[in-house]
């Protein structure tokens, strides 16, 4: 809406008219929506638009299915850095042709090792050896062996730990999305506690997931410090790793 700024003065948009601050009065551009839809010279435009559109609901769509692991473990670039690797993933396609290329499940390595906190890396915060496999409607996390006191880096007035695990079935074509349900987690432990071995966290779904379907499990691990019983989560989560470590 245009605003009066002196006697004659105006500024913002009046009928086809732009007046400026500097007094300067310019045609407000037309729409070129007509020339996007139809102009041959535009069709690389309309394909990569078509592929970033998807992508970001690719993206949305993950990100939905592990909310609650990511919301205490990301950055304020997350959403553009997994769009991205979305793109990448859907220039994978090679049966498509472009701007209706799709995701294909066997395209989906990768997302290994995707960090959902690009401040908190996974290698310079967990010492312990792990591994991730499904077998059926299962997905699993296994813990050899762990030793609070040697094999976290844990962040200054920390006084515990909670590794994190969930895993997640997106049908990519419906986008829609079943999470694992992880009846026994590690839960908080004293980064002071005895040493844990054979530790194994499974992740269940209702039925083995789909062949067509992308499976992803994420890792981390989540610092508070306990004040008169309670725990409170460290430094606004800026400490904590999530990464991707597992896809089928």
């Amino acid at each position: 809406m245009a605003s009066q700024t002196g006697i004659l003065g105006l500024q913002g948009t009046v009928g086809g008219l732009v007046f400026s601050k500097n007094g300067t009065v310019r045609q407000k551009p037309a729409s070129n929506k007509a020339a996007f839809s139809g102009s041959a010279s535009m069709a690389r435009t309309r394909e990569n638009a078509a592929e970033f559109g998807l992508a970001a609901k690719y993206s949305k769509l993950l990100r939905d299915s592990l909310r609650v692991a990511i919301s205490a473990a990301s950055d304020s670039r997350v959403t553009s850095r997994l769009t991205q690797k979305m793109r990448e993933l859907i220039g994978l396609d090679d049966t498509n042709d472009r701007g209706q290329r799709v995701f294909d499940a066997s395209n989906s390595a990768p997302l290994l090792g995707f960090n959902f906190n690009a401040g908190a890396g996974i290698g310079q915060t967990m010492y312990f050896p792990y591994e991730v496999s499904g077998a059926g409607a299962d997905v699993t996390m296994r813990i050899p062996a762990l030793n609070p006191a040697s094999d976290i880096a844990a962040p200054q007035g920390a006084t515990h730990f909670e590794v994190v695990f969930a895993a997640s079935e997106l049908d990519m074509e419906a986008l829609t999305y079943t999470n694992g349900v992880v009846a026994a987690p590690l839960g908080i432990l004293p980064l002071n506690g005895a040493p844990l071995a054979n530790q194994a966290v499974v992740a269940t779904f209702p039925a083995a997931p789909a062949d067509a379907s992308l499976v992803v499990g994420v890792v981390g691990i989540n610092f508070y410090q306990q004040i008169n019983g309670k725990f409170y989560p460290l430094n606004n989560n800026s400490t904590n790793p999530l990464a991707i470590e597992y896809v089928a």
